[in-house]
């Protein structure tokens, strides 16, 4: 069985596009109707990035957000807020620029999409996550496999873990958790499965995880994490050409993730099969869907971009694919490690060097 082309698309017209930067996530939310969208964390030194991808999607930009004050990055609210673009915050913000402040209960919307606002302290006290459209955008709350750093001045390990676990674990099992954070290459998870295996997850009560984190108040503040908090927290800051994260944002003393060695071959390795293995269904496609249209496509083979693969989880774990591909090898390295750790594959190939690699190498597409 062939899957169907175009891609499963995600529910309630959400267009959806998540960067992972030197362990940064960063999250585009568009309307497909309205073609509005709202980016979430954007990394200082990156806009360009988000400007093509605004242009791929045909979206406009209608509001940024920043789910906390950043203690480990700098953020890139003050241009966007320069050129008119509206700007969120969480009400206990002490940041000195102009935006909206946002209240628990409070929504967000862009286009036809509504987000509600969840106050999710403990991390920093101005920490929010937004839930909406089968999604919640964690920020640095709920990690993969972990929940955020709790050593910063003003961190409250029992005050995060509990408000964890009364405003993100009543989510749906099915809520695709899109975190602030990911430092080994996984670029989602989902409620569901961090409830069942997050370890920090598995305390009896915020008091017995803050006692078994021993974490201490402070101790987090190196002299770089300060100066990233002063320009996000000014008003106009003087920011350098080519910031660099400062800092890790996953909890101290969290269990480590496993990491998942991916298995690899080649396009000329791979290329007898095509047909074989695109007949049965058993290769996808995790490029961005533009990127089909302007560059092609390998014949017979769905796609499913690698943004969007939460939405397809029980598609592809009813149908496990055989081989992953993206443009160059990273990507589908990423999806790989991400749908192994979801429990969705156990262990798929991803194709290296890519679809560029393929059509360089002259092999045929559609």
């Amino acid at each position: 069985m062939v899957r169907d082309e175009p891609r499963t698309a995600p529910p309630h017209e959400l267009v959806l596009k998540s960067w992972n930067d030197s362990g940064c996530h960063t999250h585009l939310l568009g309307c497909s109707v309205t073609r509005q969208a709202l980016l979430i964390d954007p990394k200082a030194g990156k806009q360009a990035v988000y400007e093509k991808a605004l242009a791929d999607y045909r979206l406009t930009l209608a509001g940024v957000v920043d789910t906390h004050t950043h203690a480990d990055h700098l953020s890139d609210s003050a241009a966007w807020i320069a050129r008119g673009v509206r700007c969120f915050m969480g009400q206990a913000t002490g940041c000195q620029r102009a935006v909206a402040r946002l209240r628990d209960g409070d929504s967000i919307e862009v286009g036809r999409l509504r987000f509600r606002v969840l106050e999710v302290p403990g991390h920093t006290q101005d920490s929010i996550a937004l839930a909406g459209h089968g999604v919640v955008v964690t920020g640095d709350t709920l990690m993969v496999g972990g929940l955020a750093r709790a050593d910063f001045r003003g961190s409250d390990p029992a005050q995060l873990f509990d408000g964890v676990r009364k405003k993100l674990l009543s989510l749906p099992d099915a809520t695709v958790v899109l975190p602030g954070h990911g430092y080994q290459d996984i670029l989602f998870t989902t409620i569901g499965h961090e409830r069942a295996h997050n370890p920090a997850l598995q305390h009896t009560s915020g008091r017995a995880y803050a006692d078994a984190l021993k974490a201490v108040a402070g101790a987090g503040n190196s002299p770089d994490v300060d100066a990233t908090l002063a320009l996000n927290l000014v008003a106009d800051p003087a920011l350098p050409d080519a910031p660099v994260a400062v800092a890790a944002c996953c909890s101290v003393g969290g269990a480590s993730i496993a990491g998942h060695t991916v298995r690899e071959q080649s396009c000329q390795e791979l290329a007898p099969r095509l047909a074989e293995i695109a007949a049965r269904g058993d290769w996808i496609d995790v490029r961005d869907p533009w990127e089909l249209s302007s560059d092609g496509r390998l014949p017979g083979v769905a796609n499913f971009p690698l943004s969007e693969l939460g939405f397809a989880l029980e598609t592809l774990r009813a149908h496990p694919p055989e081989v992953v591909s993206c443009k160059s090898g990273a990507r589908s390295a990423i999806a790989v490690k991400t749908l192994v750790y979801l429990g969705v594959l156990r262990d798929p190939i991803s194709m290296a060097g890519g679809f560029g690699k393929w059509k360089a190498s002259g092999l045929p597409i559609a």
